[in-house]
């Protein structure tokens, strides 16, 4: 699918430097949600990160575990009414103006949530995740008549290891320029949809009209897709992300198909399995940037008979 033009404003320039390739340095865990939640986040996934809690009803939000995003070690992040990523809301954490900025994403429906957190680049390295989880047991989405597939649409969301735009950074006085400041990180906002086959148990489906938001502005990014993607008997899922055969982004790296750039995992929730949620981390997936990461969330609704958007309707068509 073609994503609107949009000017490639030197992006190099904005990720630091990252010595190996790879700031995340502290690998995470995969952690149990408690009492009636269930989370199955894979580690590379999670990374950094040991859970984040949303309250959809007070919009609060509490990550735990995330290096340097401020003492103690769970933080309450505020809330910003501003619309950063459609479908998500937008929270910041930042203790005082010489500490780490962290940017976080995060959705819920009935019965799933999930987000991303991301700090902006300081001292070399950046530290971030991906975190999701499901309230109750599950229940299998049922498929239109005499189809055995099903799928889930909605708004994606992620963070990305290079400067982004200044929005919220508390201000520094009087200090020697040549001293690291806190920047805020770059994000990446685009649209997704996922086909979960019930009878073979397969899950596949695309990320497109990906859009980075950097300092310097806007940049079209590669479309993904979602392959070799399974799901387990709870609902659970998880596979590999590669390049659209299809995309012709002059950013996208010569013979890409094939090349697995990263992993995607999730699960499915909600009263008659209507809604999933999952999480993203790929790496090396534009030739403008350099050593550049990416760690993304998504909370799908499922396509259902009546929804408008014509991902939905060509879902329902026999």
């Amino acid at each position: 699918m073609k994503r609107t033009a949009a000017a490639m404003c030197a992006l190099a320039l904005g990720v630091v430097a990252c010595g190996d390739g790879n700031p995340f340095t502290d690998g995470g865990t995969t952690t149990p949600g408690g009492g009636t939640n269930t989370s199955n986040v894979p580690a590379e996934i999670l990374n950094d990160l040991e859970r984040i809690s949303f309250n959809a009803t007070t919009n609060t939000l509490t990550v735990t575990g995330l290096t340097q995003d401020g003492v103690p070690l769970v933080n309450n992040y505020r809330h910003i009414p501003a619309t950063f990523a459609a479908g998500y809301e937008t929270f910041t954490g930042q203790n005082d103006p010489l500490g780490r900025h962290a940017t976080a994403f995060v959705a819920s429906r009935e019965g799933v949530q999930a987000g991303v957190v991301l700090t902006g680049g300081q001292f070399n390295k950046f530290f971030g995740g991906s975190f999701f989880e499901r309230t109750g047991t599950y229940t299998a989405p049922t498929a239109p008549e005499s189809r055995f597939d099903v799928t889930y649409y909605g708004n994606y969301a992620g963070g990305i290891n290079g400067v982004g735009p200044v929005t919220d950074l508390f201000p520094t006085v009087g200090l020697d320029p040549s001293i690291g400041r806190p920047t805020q990180t770059a994000y990446v906002r685009g649209l997704m949809f996922v086909n979960v086959d019930l009878n073979d148990l397969s899950v596949e489906g695309e990320i497109y009209n990906r859009t980075g938001v950097f300092e310097g502005g806007f940049a079209d990014l590669p479309d993904l897709v979602l392959v070799d993607g399974a799901l387990t008997g709870d609902g659970t899922f998880s596979g590999n992300i590669e390049f659209d055969a299809r995309d012709t982004n002059p950013g996208t790296p010569a013979d890409p198909v094939g090349d697995d750039i990263g992993d995607f995992a999730g699960v499915i929730g909600g009263p008659g399995g209507n809604a999933m949620a999952g999480g993203t981390v790929l790496s090396e997936f534009t030739d403008e940037l350099e050593n550049e990461l990416e760690y993304g969330v998504f909370v799908l609704d499922l396509c259902v008979a009546g929804n408008p958007d014509p991902i939905c309707v060509n879902a329902q068509q026999p």
